[in-house]
């Protein structure tokens, strides 16, 4: 449309992020380029820059009802992102998960736990990851080499905690737990 076409007080069909929208035009933008309206169906105040935007006029009711209901998406809903998951609590909550959230064993909580268990040989962290994997610990995420993560981890709590940590260096890739600390 031309921008000496279009006037206050009357509905027009505006394109807004795709789809036509009924627009009430309710003044003249305060810059002077443009105009001020509220859309019909959602009763929001928007800002209308140029002509272009504005298609035609809504001739009558029907014809705004009409284009109000070509909308018809369901809104969006809105998931509570603090609310868990239902799991099934078998073993794995029982060996260590947070029985109050549901979420599994972190994979150091896992090889903490796994060391503990048994003999107490050193092991190497490919072996404490198909063993967490196994006993349902600790379940793979997207990560491509969780026993290279699982190996700095280990590496970092020693050298953070030193005595206090819950792991000691057997030999070359290999941890035990430490019976000294925490």
């Amino acid at each position: 449309m031309k921008q000496e076409d279009i006037q206050i007080g009357v509905t027009y069909l505006v394109g807004l992020a795709g789809n036509l929208v009924p627009v009430l035009i309710t003044d003249n933008h305060p810059s002077g380029t443009g105009w001020l309206g509220k859309t019909i169906k959602t009763g929001k105040q928007i800002t209308i820059k140029s002509a272009q935007r504005i298609h035609r006029k809504a001739s009558d009711d029907k014809q705004i009802n009409d284009v109000a209901k070509q909308d018809n998406r369901e809104p969006k809903t809105t998931t509570d992102t603090k609310a868990t998951p239902k799991r099934d609590t078998d073993k794995s909550m029982a060996t260590g998960g947070n029985q109050d959230t549901g979420k599994p064993m972190s994979l150091i909580n896992a090889a903490a736990h796994i060391l503990a268990q048994g003999k107490q040989e050193p092991m190497r962290c490919k072996d404490i990851v198909e063993q967490a994997v196994e006993q349902k610990l600790w379940q793979p995420g997207k990560g491509l080499t969780p026993a290279s993560t699982l190996y700095a981890a280990i590496g970092r709590e020693i050298k953070t905690k030193g005595d206090a940590s819950r792991f000691v260096k057997a030999e070359r890739g290999m941890f035990t737990i430490n019976k000294t600390g925490a």
